[in-house]
């Protein structure tokens, strides 16, 4: 057994390479370092006093644990605030199973400043189901009515959905429920989001509509559905909405109608209960606390006249993560992050309560919390004086050996000052650390248009991220979002002269047309492939270590539109505090609805847009990497970048960039030996920097043209296939007319892009 007290040296004021401290105080920034438990006991043994906490934790965690032996364990890493709620300090143990997180009762001065980014944490009740879970959230859905101006815009007045489950229909607690159509009336409600899973379930289909408006039998409800109703009787309100028994599954016509709902559906919902944990409709909401979650405390002494300190070590437990890029955010652990419905379901909501695997998480525009850590730090500040008035009961004394449990809401930290951040920067932390707050259509009545232009692109970077079991539902799935993102920005900014006079913002196959030509700057994010081995690469593979992203079995969209492929996105930076500045014009553009919602799936054969721009060709061919054998000298068959896979034959020396929307197959061949001729078209060049970004074009009937004079006769038809930025031209003693003898290789046309 490792002794569980000790006296440590003072903090040293150089950067430990073992544990990355001293740190700054906490102010939002997140990552990780890699470490091992081996240099963090050496450093312990030089005076770091981070280390000397971090190594003793997880050899008492260890030695009271059992379930990995001392000897496996030494690489590990350190993760600073990757939760989605304020700070954390979490350390994985690699090639392990273990997860800990480090959490103090009650800061102090002491703590804050050798620790900056240790939470304040506490014991959580042994069941989601308790009474004291129950009382933990009834708290936070009366402190959010009573104090959150942003969040109040549902009341009892809001108007009920076209059918809602009406949960009070029979006074025994299992009894059933039924299916009630609304005439008009108001009433708060809830509604369920969770993942529908393979396993089939109980829907509302066209025969059974009549029997399910008379009663539901509860025996036929999935244990998700069970608890929901359940706990929405707690909560004291009569109506709950599930989409698969609200909305007529096999009724096309029904489906598209309610689907153009979903905005007012969640907008109005006085709270979303979220299935976090569960992978599909058998998979219920409530869980028990492991047993393995057990706390471990530390105490330890800064010098031999303080009192003692007090540091708690446990499994980390399951909260929602950072909304990062591809390649830093972890894969999600709860199921329903993975989902594209949730998207709008968790951000339209004015309030969503999380169900997960150890404890339940809270999410409103103005704060969020979690029963093991309370609110998080980057909470509305708007609150804090509130809740410090009604929470202080939760707060554990410094003296404590254990954290207290919290079942009333804490008082919130001090907010992390600093000296005027910009919009943008301000922008770009909310939407990792409170991403609710950021996507709330409150927040967007403060955005400029620009802003408003950057947040939709954030929104769609993160929402290609997730999984979708129908490609079909690529709009729908979003469409609530979609909505109110045009009520916004139809009253805070001014449509483009092309659009004519009184004209409305449109909505155009996920883009927007007042900010069109930006909107068109995306290009995919390629995942590496688990399938290759890089030492097995010959020069004729050079895509061994990218898996090309797919399309859509069937058209779901103009392949101008980020839908048109299945792969995570993003947007080149045209946003604060950059600029675009166009170089093409806006001639007309189309996108046909299948159904009554504009912003649903589209018809195909009924989207084009048509652009007047410069147009070069081009000849395009797969880029043959340098291989040497494995252990060669500077690591000379490391794959190339995403980006660096192609090559143009217009280039000649310039430093670009090349996006793919898909393996180029059908004009390169299979295995990538062949070229073929695209066209680029010059989009506008970002500013400051002025670099130059071409979308790359294919011709839909190329073999039918005899010759390039043709380019201006007629408008073409052209399809996208990729993305080019040019950061600068070929080396050269006169620098500055790279761009222009760049565009006389081309001519100007009209383009008609589908």
């Amino acid at each position: 057994m490792w002794p569980t007290s000790f006296t440590l040296p003072s903090l040293s004021s150089t950067r430990c390479k073992g544990c990355d401290h001293p740190r700054p105080k906490y102010n939002g920034a997140y990552g990780s370092v890699r470490s091992s438990l081996g240099a963090m006991l050496s450093n312990a043994q030089a005076g770091c006093v981070p280390c000397s906490i971090f190594s003793d934790g997880i050899l008492t965690f260890l030695a009271d644990n059992g379930e990995v032996p001392r000897d496996d364990v030494n690489e590990l890493r350190i993760d600073f605030n990757l939760t989605g709620n304020g700070p954390s300090l979490e350390l994985m143990l690699l090639n392990t199973p273990i997860k800990l997180c480090f959490f103090c009762s009650e800061p102090t001065p002491w703590l804050s400043e050798t620790l900056p980014d240790l939470p304040v944490g506490y014991e959580i009740p042994r069941a989601t189901s308790s009474p004291e879970t129950l009382s933990w959230a009834v708290h936070q859905l009366q402190h959010c009515k009573q104090f959150h101006k942003s969040c109040s815009s549902t009341s009892a007045k809001s108007p009920l959905p076209t059918r809602v489950l009406d949960v009070f229909a029979w006074d025994s607690g299992d009894g059933g429920v039924r299916l009630y159509e609304s005439r008009g009336e108001t009433a708060p409600y809830a509604s369920l989001s969770h993942c529908w899973g393979k396993k089939p379930f109980l829907r509302t289909l066209s025969f059974s509509l009549a029997a399910h408006k008379n009663e539901i039998i509860w025996a036929r409800l999935p244990p998700s559905f069970q608890d929901a109703i359940s706990f929405t009787r707690k909560l004291g309100i009569r109506y709950l909405w599930i989409d698969s028994l609200c909305i007529v599954q096999d009724d096309t016509h029904d489906w598209r109608l309610e689907a153009a709902n979903m905005a007012s559906i969640y907008q109005n919902s006085a709270i979303v209960i979220s299935a976090a944990k569960s992978q599909g409709a058998y998979g219920g909401l409530y869980a028990e606390f492991p047993s393995k979650h057990k706390t471990h405390t530390i105490q330890f002494s800064p010098d031999s006249t303080a009192a003692p300190e007090t540091i708690h070590v446990r499994h980390a437990l399951t909260h929602s993560q950072r909304l990062l890029s591809p390649y830093h955010a972890p894969p999600s652990t709860l199921p329903i992050f993975t989902r594209g419905w949730i998207l709008q379901e968790r951000f339209l909501s004015p309030r969503t309560l999380h169900f997960g695997p150890e404890e339940l998480s809270w999410e409103c525009v103005e704060r969020t919390a979690c029963q093991c850590s309370g609110p998080s730090i980057s909470s509305s500040s708007s609150s804090s004086s509130s809740s410090s008035s009604s929470s202080s009961s939760s707060s554990s004394s410094s003296s404590s050996s254990t954290p207290s449990s919290s079942n009333s809401t804490p008082a919130l930290q001090p907010q992390p000052t600093t000296s005027n951040p910009p919009r943008w920067y301000t922008y770009l932390t909310s939407r990792c650390a409170r991403p609710k707050h950021y996507y709330s259509p409150t927040t967007w009545h403060s955005m400029t248009p620009e802003e408003l232009a950057a947040c939709w692109r954030r929104l769609v970077e993160d929402y290609t991220r997730l999984r979708l079991t129908y490609d079909k539902d690529v709009f729908p799935a979003v469409a609530g979002m979609a909505q109110a993102m045009s009520h916004v920005r139809n009253k805070t900014q001014t449509q483009p002269d092309s659009a004519g006079p009184g004209a409305q913002e449109q909505y155009l196959a996920g883009l927007w047309r007042s900010s069109l030509l930006p909107d068109l700057l995306w290009h995919v994010e390629l995942p590496p492939s688990t399938s290759t081995n890089t030492t097995d690469v010959t020069e004729e593979d050079d895509s061994y270590s990218w898996a090309w992203p797919s399309r859509p079995e069937k058209w779901r969209a103009p392949s101008w539109s980020w839908a048109a492929v299945k792969a995570p996105v993003e947007f080149l930076n045209t946003t604060e505090p950059a600029g675009f500045e166009a170089e093409c014009e806006v001639i007309d553009v189309k996108c046909e609805p299948a159904g009554p919602d504009p912003r649903g799936e589209l018809l195909e054969g009924g989207s084009y847009l048509i652009l007047k721009g410069r147009l070069v060709p081009a000849v395009l061919r797969r880029r043959r990497p340098k291989v040497s054998p494995a252990g060669g000298p500077n690591n000379e068959n490391r794959p190339p970048e995403p980006w660096n896979l192609l090559d143009l034959d217009i280039m000649d020396g310039h430093m670009k960039n090349i996006w793919a929307d898909d393996g180029c197959e059908d004009l390169l061949g299979h295995d990538g030996l062949n070229s073929g001729r695209v066209y680029c078209l010059l989009i506008g060049r970002k500013l400051p920097s002025k670099e130059s970004v071409f979308l790359l074009l294919v011709r839909v009937e190329d073999s039918k043209l005899n010759n390039d004079s043709e380019l201006n006769q007629k408008p073409l038809i052209y399809r996208r296939i990729g993305l080019l930025e040019i950061l600068g031209g070929p080396p050269s003693p006169v620098s500055w007319g790279w761009l222009h003898n760049l565009r006389d290789k081309g001519e100007d046309a009209v383009v008609r892009m589908i």
